[in-house]
Order: C-alpha cells, then sequence, then structure tokens
C-alpha cells in the first residue's frame, strides 16, 4: 500500500509540474543532409520541401515518410527560401526562392505539389522574382504573395487559371513577412526585417486601405520565418516575438488590427542551463486549443513549450508548459503532427555550409482521459490525490487517528457537491463562470480545483466548462431545431455567439450548421 500512495503521489506532482524531461525518439535519417525545408503534415505524411544542403547547394528534392521510409519526389524548381503554402483544396503551392547556391538572387518559378498523387505541377511564373517572399491562400483559391530579398517587393496576387499579377505596391520594403487576414475584406502585412535584412519599422500595410504605424513593433520583433496558419479563432493570431532591447521572448496577439503582449503565467526562458534558447515560430493545434514552439540552445539542448491560449477568451492568462531534452539537436524546421508531437527535421550545425539529415520526434502529450465522463475524472483525481495524501502521512508520522481516517467520505462528499453544481444545476449555463466560483461554493479554492482537473486530464478549467456547453448545445439542436443558433449559444452558456462556433468546432470539428445537417443524414 506504501508503494501505492508512493506511486500515486508521484503521478500527481509530474501532473502539475511546470517543467518535465521529455525523451526524443530518432526517426528514419533523411536520405540528404538539409536545412531551411519546408515541413508539413499531408495526409498523415511528414513532408518535406526544398531548402539546401552542404555546401549551401539548393535541394530540388521533396521527401515523404510512408512505412518507415522516407520517398523522393522532384520538384520543378528548388524553392530554398521561397514561399510554401497549402491550398484550400489540400494541395500545396511552393514559389520562388534563391536563383543560385549561397542564398544569391531570386526566381519566378510557381508550382503546386498533390499528396494524393505525391507530383508536382508547374504553375506559371511570379509577379516579379522573388526570394524571401510570404504566401496566403484565399477559401476561393487565390494567393496573395509579398515581400523580397535583395530586391523591390510588391503585393502579388494568384488567380486560379490566371497566374500571378501585380497588385499593389508596398508602402515600405520586407523580407518573410506575415500576411494575416484582419477582416472579412480586409488582409494586414508587417514584417521585423526590410529586404535586405535591416530592422523594419512599425509600419503595417492593409490590402485595402492606407497603412498605419503600430508601436509595439517597434518595442518587439516578430520572429522567425512565418510557415503555417497562426491563427487562434476568428481574425486573432499568435506570433512568436523577441523583445528588441532585453532579447527576451514573448508573443504578440493580433485581433484584427489590434496588437497586444500575450499574458502568461509563465515566460519562455531566454536561458537554459547550457546556453541561451533561440525558439521557432508557433506551430497551432486548435484541436487543443494550445501552440507550440521549440527551442534549442547554443549546446543543443531541446525544450518544446506548450502555450494553452484558452483561458485567455475568458479573461485569463495562457499557460505555458515545458519539456526538456538533453542531446546534440540541430536548428531547423519542424511540424506539429495531429497527436501533438513534434519532429524536428534536418537543420544546420552552425552555419549553412553544413546540414543534418537526422529527424527526431518529441512526444509532449501525457496520456489522455478524454473519454471519460468528466464526473469520473474529478472522482478518481480526488480519491488519488486522498489516498495519496492518506497514507503519506501514515508513512510519515505513524497510526493514523480513526478521526482523520474518517476524512476520506469528507472528499467524496465534495466530489459529488462538484459533480452536481457543474450537471446537475446546470452551473455551466452561466457564461461568467470562473473556477473561483466554484471554489468557493465547496469551500475551497481554485488551485485545488484546478490541479486535479489539470493532472488529470492535462486540460483546462474553460475546456472542462465548455465541453459541457457545447454537449448542452448538441441537445438543444437535436430537440429544438427551430431554435436559433444566437439562442442556443446564449441558453448553453456562450457569453457570444463567436465564442459557441468556435468551441462547437474544437469539440466536434464541424460547426454547428454542418453538425445539425449530418444528424439529419
Amino acid at each position: 500500500m506504501k508503494r501505492l500512495a508512493l506511486i500515486l503521489l508521484t503521478l500527481l506532482a509530474v501532473g502539475c509540474s511546470r517543467s518535465t524531461d521529455g525523451g526524443a525518439e530518432r526517426l528514419p535519417d533523411l536520405p540528404e543532409p538539409v536545412s531551411t525545408p519546408y515541413v508539413m503534415a499531408l495526409n498523415g505524411e511528414l513532408t518535406l520541401f526544398g531548402g539546401h544542403t552542404d555546401g549551401f547547394l539548393l535541394s530540388p528534392s521533396a521527401w515523404y515518410l510512408k512505412g518507415g521510409v522516407w520517398h523522393e519526389v522532384s520538384m520543378k524548381y528548388p524553392h530554398d527560401f521561397g514561399f510554401c503554402v497549402p491550398l484550400p483544396d489540400g494541395r500545396v503551392m511552393l514559389g520562388g526562392g534563391s536563383a543560385e547556391a549561397f542564398g544569391i538572387g531570386q526566381s519566378w518559378g510557381v508550382e503546386i505539389y498533390d499528396p494524393a498523387t505525391h507530383s508536382f505541377t508547374a504553375e506559371g511564373i511570379l509577379d516579379r522574382k522573388r526570394a524571401g517572399a510570404s504566401a496566403l491562400a484565399f477559401p476561393d483559391g487565390r494567393v496573395l504573395v509579398s515581400g523580397n530579398w535583395y530586391a523591390p517587393d510588391a503585393m502579388g496576387i494568384y488567380e486560379p487559371g490566371k497566374g500571378f499579377s501585380f497588385l499593389k505596391e508596398a508602402s515600405v520594403q520586407r523580407s518573410t513577412p506575415f500576411i494575416l487576414v484582419s477582416g472579412e475584406n480586409n488582409v494586414i502585412v508587417f514584417s521585423s526585417k526590410d529586404n535586405y535584412g535591416n530592422p523594419s519599422d512599425g509600419t503595417v500595410d492593409r490590402l485595402q486601405g492606407d497603412p498605419f504605424h503600430e508601436p509595439l513593433l517597434d518595442e518587439w520583433e516578430p520572429w522567425d520565418t512565418p510557415r503555417a496558419d497562426l491563427s487562434i479563432g476568428e481574425y486573432t493570431y499568435l506570433v512568436l516575438a523577441r523583445h528588441r532591447e532585453n532579447q527576451g521572448w514573448g508573443i504578440l496577439r493580433i485581433a484584427g488590427e489590434h496588437f497586444s503582449v500575450l499574458e502568461t503565467d509563465f515566460a519562455l526562458p531566454v536561458r537554459s542551463k547550457a546556453g541561451n534558447y533561440i525558439w521557432s515560430q508557433l506551430a497551432m493545434d486548435r484541436s487543443r486549443r494550445s501552440a507550440y514552439t521549440l527551442g534549442i540552445d547554443t549546446e543543443g539542448n531541446a525544450c518544446v513549450a506548450r502555450i494553452c491560449y484558452d483561458p485567455i477568451f475568458d479573461g485569463g492568462k495562457a499557460e505555458v508548459t515545458l519539456t526538456e531534452a538533453e542531446g546534440s539537436f540541430p536548428q531547423g524546421a519542424f511540424a506539429l503532427l495531429s497527436d501533438g508531437t513534434l519532429v524536428l527535421s534536418g537543420g544546420t550545425e552552425g552555419n549553412n555550409f553544413k546540414t543534418r539529415q537526422d529527424v527526431w520526434a518529441f512526444h509532449t502529450e501525457a496520456p489522455s482521459n478524454a473519454d471519460l465522463p468528466w464526473s469520473w475524472v474529478l472522482v478518481i483525481g480526488l480519491l488519488l490525490l486522498t489516498v495519496g495524501t492518506f497514507f503519506f502521512r501514515r508513512k510519515s508520522a505513524g497510526p493514523v487517528p480513526a478521526s482523520e481516517a474518517e476524512g476520506i467520505p469528507t472528499t467524496l462528499q465534495l466530489t459529488e457537491q462538484l459533480s452536481q453544481i457543474i450537471e446537475q444545476e446546470e452551473l455551466f449555463k452561466q457564461p461568467d463562470l470562473r473556477v473561483t466560483d466554484i471554489a468557493a461554493r465547496l469551500a475551497t479554492n481554485r488551485t485545488y480545483i484546478s490541479a486535479i482537473i489539470k493532472s488529470l486530464s492535462g486540460d483546462s478549467f474553460s475546456n472542462l466548462i465548455n465541453g459541457y456547453r457545447v454537449r448542452y448545445a448538441q441537445k438543444l439542436i437535436r430537440e429544438h431545431p427551430e431554435m436559433s443558433v444566437t439562442d442556443i449559444a446564449a441558453e448553453s452558456g456562450f457569453s457570444s455567439r463567436s465564442a459557441f462556433y468556435r468551441n462547437f468546432k474544437a469539440v466536434t470539428g464541424l460547426n454547428p450548421a454542418e453538425w445539425k445537417k449530418q444528424q439529419t443524414i
């Protein structure tokens, strides 16, 4: 029994820790060393495009991992320092890049990769030769491109069947800009570097309308090359940033055209035990309401940061958890898989001339209890905590008085009360419900309630409550099909229509209309 108590206490301690030690799994090496490839998970296959290899030579190949083996596909053009953007139909567009080895010049070529057939199709040329460009795909198949390197910049537009054409002059010159949809008919463009690598000012271009100056961009430098969808909600994004003066790391929250610094309960570390971290751009896992970034220190040790952003929608701070791994990992590009695994592929050893071919997987997710009913999760959590504490005290202090042993039913009673106020009293219908409200009702503290939920499920209190709300909304949709979306959202406890849509899709994978239609099939 003592052994059981120690195991239970260990599990609880690990579940609540800020930082954990995490090993890295070595995956099959790439066929050749490569750096700065574009890395994606397409149709369940880890896929890499381009980059450069040893000697800073352009790589004209793509690879996909299937059956534990890397398969090579020849590209039409090399795209080292070009752009790579997923299209709405599941294909991927690649364009531009350095024209020669050593990162020299710009190129014209555009092609589209089809992961279903593992093939490339030439798609004409850009509106101008480009390197250091970024792109954004619209739902209708159009693609906006901006940015250049050692050449003039401007916005260009791709239209299916027509190719690329000039769209609009850039108010300032940029390389590798961030291109974000800021409203129903607008886009913002900004960057940390101009087209010669010098620090850019805080000018933000609009697709529609005049540019504006954002003071926060004078203080914070948006970091790394944008390589993925950074959205966490409608017109809302997170961007990794570095403070221009103290070199500290932070995250910018961009809502429409409003810039702010994301509040977190723990800062991204600047230093490890061995040296300074360089963090890579964020990758989003919207199903888990989390963003991930990978830091490699000067000795090659790695740290994965998971930023659970869900609490910010209820006025709280994003929750940061760090997973460390010792080794000799390269500064390289990574992709986020659907199970929360980060895969680091290739990279450099100190400079662009010596590249790596090793591939590493960092497993960051604890086993999930998502399939258990929440009432059972809470019961199990409280039982573990109570039994573990009980036997720990018994080991430390000898025989336990009868009055203390009788405290176990009191904890069970607390569990019953917690289940009752959430489920039977439907307290989740309260739009502004906080964990402190629950704690006050049960005469305990928010830390105790939050720790149980976090340690057993790896999830947050707000996710728990929103899960109840979504299930109740599903019930209303089934039983009252005549109800409007606005009424269902309000009746289920959501504070706004957008919060309802966001959480409903996060839980079900569908928006309410799609889910309702599915029920009638």
